[in-house]
C-alpha cells in the first residue's frame, strides 16, 4: 500500500506546492488564471497534438475504448441525474449540474499526470479518446441538459440551445488540437526539428504546470453548504463514475489490460477545475466550490485505493 501512496504522492506534493505558494504570497492568485490558460491553449494541445500527429492513423483511435469509456460516463451522469432529481429534490438545472459533477473528470489538469505516474509508457492514447468523449460527448449532453431547463425559463427554442453548446463545443483549444492531430495523422505531415522539440518541451510542461494552478485554485476555497449534496456529489465521481466505467469495460471484450486500466482510472479522477465556474454560471458557484475542493482531497485516498485493488 505504501508504493501506492508513492506512485500518487507527486501529484498531490505539486498540488500542495500550488497552494503554498499562493496561500504565502509567493506566487499572486492574479497569475493563477494566466498559468490555467497557459496550460489549456498551449502546453495541453500541444501534448495532443504532438501525440496524434505523429501516430499512425489507424491507431488513433480505439472504438471499443470510446464506447466503454463513453457508455460509462453517460451511465454515470444518467445516475447522476436521477439522484439529484429524486433524492435530493434538485431542480433540473442544479441537477444537470451535480450530474456532471459526477461523471466528467479533469482528464486534462488531473488523469494525465496520473497515467504518466502509474504507467511506464503512458497510454495518451487513452487520454485523448478520454478527452474526445468528455468535451465532444458528455459535456455537449450535460450542457443541454442544464442549458433545456435554463431556457426554459427565458423561452429558449432547442435550435438556439444547440447553437450555443456547438459554439462552446468548437471554440475549445483541446478539441482543435484533437481534430488537428487527425489530420496531421491521416495526412502523415512531419515537422522540421525546431518544431518537433518546441512541441516536446511544451507538452513536457502540461502536468507539472496543471497540478500547481489547481493547488493554487484551492485557496480561499471552503466546504461549506449541504453537506448531503456535497458528499453525494464526491461519492459520485470518486466511486460511481470508476464503478460505471469498470462495468462498460468488463462487457465490452476485447481492450487491452493497459486502456481497460487507464479508462477506470480516468473516471475516478475529481471533477474538472472549471466545475464552479461552470456552476457559477447557473447560480451555484459555492456549492460547486466546495465539492471541487473535498473531491480533490478526498481523491488522494480514493485513487491510491483504486489503485490497490487494480494493480
Amino acid at each position: 500500500m505504501l508504493e501506492i501512496f508513492a506512485t500518487t504522492a507527486p501529484i498531490f506534493c505539486l498540488i500542495i506546492l500550488g497552494y503554498v505558494a499562493v496561500k504565502t504570497r509567493l506566487m499572486p492568485t492574479d497569475a493563477l488564471p494566466g498559468l490555467g490558460r497557459f496550460v489549456m491553449y498551449f502546453t495541453l494541445p500541444a501534448l495532443i497534438f504532438d501525440t496524434l500527429v505523429h501516430m499512425d492513423f489507424a491507431d488513433v483511435i480505439e472504438p471499443r475504448f470510446l464506447l466503454a469509456y463513453g457508455i460509462g460516463s453517460l451511465l454515470s451522469f444518467s445516475i447522476g441525474l436521477l439522484i439529484a432529481k429524486k433524492l435530493l429534490n434538485n431542480n433540473l438545472t442544479g441537477s444537470g449540474i451535480k450530474a456532471l459533477g459526477m461523471s466528467m473528470s479533469n482528464s486534462a489538469f488531473f488523469g494525465l499526470p496520473v497515467l504518466i505516474l502509474v504507467f511506464d509508457d503512458p497510454p495518451t492514447v487513452a487520454f485523448t479518446m478520454a478527452l474526445i468523449i468528455e468535451n465532444m460527448l458528455l459535456f455537449p449532453v450535460a450542457l443541454m441538459t442544464i442549458e433545456y431547463a435554463n431556457g426554459k425559463g427565458e423561452n429558449q427554442s432547442l435550435l438556439q440551445i444547440w447553437k450555443s453548446v456547438i459554439k462552446r463545443v468548437t471554440r475549445n483549444p483541446l478539441i482543435i488540437a484533437i481534430v488537428a492531430g487527425f489530420i496531421g495523422s491521416a495526412l502523415q505531415i512531419r515537422f522540421p526539428t525546431p518544431v518537433n522539440e518546441s512541441l516536446h518541451m511544451l507538452s513536457a510542461a502540461s502536468a507539472t504546470t496543471a497540478l500547481f494552478v489547481i493547488g493554487g485554485s484551492l485557496v480561499g476555497s471552503t466546504i461549506k453548504g449541504n453537506m448531503v449534496e456535497i458528499s453525494t456529489v464526491i461519492v459520485g465521481k470518486l466511486l460511481m463514475h470508476p464503478l460505471c466505467v469498470a462495468l462498460a469495460v468488463l462487457c465490452i471484450p476485447g481492450l487491452s489490460p493497459e486502456l481497460r486500466l487507464a479508462a477506470i482510472l480516468l473516471a475516478a479522477m475529481p471533477m474538472m477545475s472549471i466545475y464552479p465556474i461552470i456552476g457559477g454560471n447557473y447560480g451555484y458557484r459555492s456549492i460547486c466550490a466546495s465539492i471541487l475542493m473535498g473531491a480533490t482531497m478526498v481523491s488522494f485516498i480514493s485513487i491510491a485505493a483504486i489503485l490497490g485493488i487494480l494493480l
